[in-house]
């Protein structure tokens, strides 16, 4: 598997996400030449442990798409759970990384 070099100075969309009370900012670095996601990047209001985390995970999904792996693919691999209050059915993601793969989804182009 050989990783993708992308340029130092590329596109990216900043998104607001958040997850089981917390609020992150979502930074999707884009591929010049296919527009399509390359790289990511978080920060959280609280920092801390759960700022860390989540760093070294958007590390591990950077390096995956880098290498091959597809969103689509990332977002298959992570847990769900059920939505309270939502109809039968209905999952939303079951980590933080979970909703930072969703956002990083919404910016998938055809």
């Amino acid at each position: 598997m050989t990783c993708a070099t992308i340029p130092n100075a590329r596109s990216n969309v900043t998104r607001t996400v958040h997850w089981d009370g917390h609020e992150f900012t979502v930074t999707i670095g884009l591929d010049p030449d296919t527009w399509q996601p390359a790289e990511v990047f978080c920060d959280t209001k609280k920092g801390g442990q759960m700022h860390v985390t989540i760093a070294d995970a958007c590390v591990w999904a950077s390096i995956a798409m880098q290498n091959g792996v597809t969103p689509a693919e990332l977002a298959k691999s992570l847990g769900d759970v059920p939505v309270p209050g939502a109809p039968k059915g209905t999952t939303g993601p079951a980590s933080p990384l979970g909703a930072i793969v969703a956002a990083i989804m919404a910016e998938v182009r055809p």
